[in-house]
């Protein structure tokens, strides 16, 4: 069979030809774009992940950790983040050594503790200072009446164990020293098991609304103005790759700020996060001390040392201590993020 084509029909063959083509090309093209934006986009496996740890129920010490949590900061910034939970301040700079965790806010006692005994840390910011309580049994009225009770405190170490031995030492007094979760110690204070026991806002002020026991005493009556909580990382973290560290303590730092330019938002925040009630937690932020920037206090930190060495808890000499500190506390990032210099 021959098959005539016209020259009209030829010219319509060629223009479907024409189009196909065109048509084809195009969606090469789509699809090579398509492609190329693909390729060019973040892989998310590849963000950098934080592990950061902070103890269990301290928003009131650690709020700026609270404020980074709660509204996802460090995410915000393109960080994949891992929180720890820890008890007390011992266990988180344990698993710091080990490399389970990268930054920490605790107590800083365990950071003197394991600084000296060889674990080279690096303090970088303050969170609070002062906001611990000791509270006892009805009978117990007076400081002396503590000669030989027993009194809970969150561990060996800690900041509040610290303050305890300080009691002794300022009283000329024995007090048995026991350790236990602080969510525990107003069943034991009631129960009789313990006569006292010492623990951070708001968990004082919780257990007193519930008749648990009285406030004898708060940590400023021993320690004024002590330094309590800080942000902690490992020396070499801060060496080798300082980059995440600025960007991580910048963000620390405006979280701090936050909390204190919006206290209302932020009560309901520590309402949220403690379980407590907003009069518990409106009291327990009276016993608690802020500033901005938070620069530690330095002679604090030595005073402190200077008594976990005559507790025998460290061996560092007391001659050594201004380069022991000086070798702890490291306050140039925060220098340069706010601008400022840690006062003297």
């Amino acid at each position: 069979m021959i098959i005539d084509v016209s020259v009209k029909h030829r010219k319509t063959l060629a223009l479907i030809l024409s189009l196909s083509v065109s048509l084809a090309f195009t969606l090469a093209f789509a699809v090579a774009c398509e492609r190329a934006t693909t390729d060019s986009l973040p892989d998310v496996t590849s963000e950098k992940t934080i592990k950061f740890g902070y103890i269990t129920a301290d928003q009131l010490h650690s709020p700026a950790v609270m404020v980074m949590k709660e509204k996802k900061l460090l995410e915000a910034a393109g960080f994949s983040v891992e929180w720890h939970e820890y008890i007390a301040g011992a266990h988180a700079i344990q698993d710091m050594a080990s490399g389970k965790i990268d930054f920490a806010n605790c107590g800083v006692a365990p950071i003197i503790i394991n600084h000296s005994q060889g674990l080279n840390l690096a303090i970088l910011s303050g969170s609070n200072q002062e906001g611990s309580s000791l509270v006892v049994t009805d009978s117990i009225k007076t400081i002396p009446d503590l000669d030989g009770k027993t009194i809970a405190t969150p561990g060996i170490g800690s900041i509040q164990d610290t303050i305890i031995i300080r009691l002794e030492m300022m009283n000329n007094i024995t007090i048995k020293h026991t350790t236990m979760e602080v969510s525990d110690m107003p069943g034991f204070l009631r129960s009789g098991e313990i006569d006292g026991f010492i623990a951070w806002a708001p968990h004082p002020a919780n257990a007193v609304s519930q008749n648990a026991g009285h406030e004898l005493l708060t940590s400023r009556d021993v320690l004024l103005n002590h330094q309590c909580c800080v942000m902690v990382t490992e020396d070499d973290t801060l060496k080798n790759d300082q980059e995440t560290v600025y960007k991580v303590l910048e963000i620390y730092l405006d979280a701090h700020k936050w909390f204190l330019e919006n206290q209302e938002e932020a009560v309901s925040l520590l309402v949220k996060t403690t379980g407590a009630k907003e009069d518990i937690i409106r009291q327990a932020l009276t016993t608690v001390k802020y500033a901005y920037p938070p620069y530690c206090d330095a002679d604090s930190i030595a005073d402190i040392a200077r008594g976990l060495i005559n507790a025998g808890r460290i061996t560092t000499k007391e001659a050594e201590l201004d380069v022991f500190i000086k070798s702890l506390y490291q306050p140039g990032l925060m220098e340069t993020i706010t601008g400022t210099k840690r006062p003297d």
